[in-house]
C-alpha cells in the first residue's frame, strides 16, 4: 500500500468514526428529552354524532314576471222589472132570496121520548172479617225455649277441648254470636273471649254443626243467637 492510499484510509476512517460518535450522542440526547417528558394516559370519551350540515343550495332562479291581466268589463245593468198591472176587481152579484113555502100546521104534537137511566144494583154486603185465633203468647214462649235448648244440645255435641289446652291447664269461657236464618244457616258468626285456642275451638264446634235444625214458624226470618261455651278441666 502506497502513502497516499493509507492516508486516505486513515482520514476516511476518522470521519467515520466522528459520524457515528455524533449520531450516538444525538440518540442518547433525543432518549433524554423523551424521558423528562411526562406521561400521558389515553382515556375514551362518548362522541355523540351530530347531523351532518346540509350542502349549500344554489340560489334559485327568480321567477318570471307574471302576464299583467287585464281588468274584466262589468256586466251590463239588468233591465228594470215590469210592474204587474192589477186585474180589476169585479163585484159579486147580489144572490137572490130563498122562496119560504108554508108548512101546514098539524094538531097533534109529535111524542117525546125521556131517556131511561139505567140503575145498577150494588150489593151492600160485605164479608165479615175473620179473626184469626191470635195464638197464646206463653205458647210461644215454650216453642221458643224448646227450640234454643235443642239448638244448643246440637251445636254441644259437636264442641271438643284441644288437647294442647288441656295439656296447658288452659280454662275459659267463650261467647259466641251470629245470626240464624229460616233455612237453618247462619251468618256473621263471632267468637270473643277466652284465650285464642279456645275461640278457635268454639268456631270449629259451630261450623261443625251446620246446618242447624230449622225454627219454627213463630221465630224471626232472622234471628239473634248468643250463648256461651264454657271450658272447665275436672280435678
Amino acid at each position: 500500500m502506497t502513502y497516499y492510499e493509507r492516508s486516505s484510509f486513515i482520514v476516511a476512517a476518522v470521519i467515520s468514526i466522528t459520524v457515528h460518535a455524533t449520531a450516538v450522542v444525538y440518540l442518547g440526547h433525543y432518549d433524554t428529552l423523551l424521558s423528562n417528558q411526562p406521561q400521558s394516559t389515553v382515556s375514551l370519551v362518548q362522541i355523540s354524532l351530530a347531523p351532518a350540515r346540509p350542502a349549500a343550495q344554489e340560489p334559485e332562479p327568480e321567477p318570471p314576471p307574471e302576464p299583467e291581466t287585464r281588468p274584466e268589463p262589468e256586466p251590463p245593468p239588468p233591465p228594470p222589472l215590469k210592474k204587474p198591472v192589477p186585474e180589476p176587481v169585479r163585484e159579486p152579484l147580489p144572490e137572490p132570496e130563498p122562496i119560504i113555502e108554508p108548512v101546514p100546521t098539524s094538531s097533534e104534537e109529535p111524542e117525546t121520548t125521556e131517556p131511561i137511566e139505567e140503575q145498577v144494583a150494588t150489593s151492600s154486603y160485605t164479608e165479615a172479617p175473620v179473626n184469626k185465633p191470635a195464638l197464646d203468647q206463653v205458647a210461644l214462649e215454650n216453642e221458643r225455649e224448646t227450640y234454643l235448648l235443642r239448638l244448643l244440645a246440637h251445636i254441644d255435641s259437636h264442641k271438643y277441648y284441644p288437647r294442647n289446652a288441656r295439656r296447658r291447664g288452659t280454662e275459659g269461657e267463650v261467647q259466641i254470636t251470629f245470626y240464624l236464618h229460616k233455612d237453618g244457616t247462619i251468618s256473621d258468626l263471632q267468637v270473643q273471649g277466652g284465650s285464642k285456642v279456645l275461640r278457635n275451638a268454639a268456631k270449629q264446634a259451630v261450623q261443625k254443626s251446620l246446618s242447624l235444625p230449622a225454627p219454627p214458624e213463630s221465630m224471626h226470618l232472622q234471628e239473634q243467637i248468643r250463648f256461651g261455651m264454657v271450658y272447665r278441666l275436672d280435678g
